[in-house]
């Protein structure tokens, strides 16, 4: 039972030593801290910004479906119509396109373009739009479809260029 109380005792001796064992060293920090005082610079004058109304009715909504057209679109005459709603084809480079077959529906022909993987085809006639620079079908024949595309010179003018898609030959030539 001796050796229980000893063990009690010795942990509250070394804990009054400690306490006063660095007491000339506190009582230099508290000396110290008296002559010190913080410098903290100024802050800095807040200037209030001017006020600006914001007019919302002269502005093109964030999110709205029409695109902002330069002033040099507008004027060019021979720009194609961009207000037209895209036709499925129009998605794909005309590269990607290929002609599989021609289809006589009466006078009436009509062309099965095979898109890129995993799409079907789809068929198409005079008049109807394909590939990216705004390619208008002019023609079908039983050989090829003819593309009228619609792109921009190094000068910035659009000029149209036309382009022959061959049907291949039988045997897949």
């Amino acid at each position: 039972m001796k050796s229980r109380g000893i063990l009690f005792l010795c942990p509250l001796l070394l804990l009054g030593c400690a306490t006063e064992e660095h007491q000339d060293l506190r009582a230099w920090m508290r000396e110290e801290a008296k002559s010190m005082k913080g410098r903290v610079a100024p802050l800095p004058e807040i200037t209030a910004f001017p006020v600006v109304a914001y007019e919302t009715e002269t502005l093109t909504p964030p999110f709205a479906a029409g695109k902002i057209v330069t002033q040099e679109a507008v004027a060019d005459k021979t720009a194609p119509d961009r207000s037209r709603p895209k036709q499925p084809l129009e998605i794909f480079p005309i590269e990607d396109l290929k002609v599989v077959g021609i289809i006589m529906a009466g006078a009436v022909p009509y062309a099965l373009i095979q898109t890129p993987a995993p799409n079907k085809p789809k068929h198409v006639r005079v008049g109807e739009y394909m590939g990216r620079s705004f390619g208008k079908i002019t023609a079908i024949s039983r050989e090829s479809v003819t593309v009228l595309e619609t792109v921009k010179d190094p000068g910035g003018a659009w000029v149209e260029q036309e382009k022959v898609l061959m049907v291949p030959k039988e045997g897949g030539r």
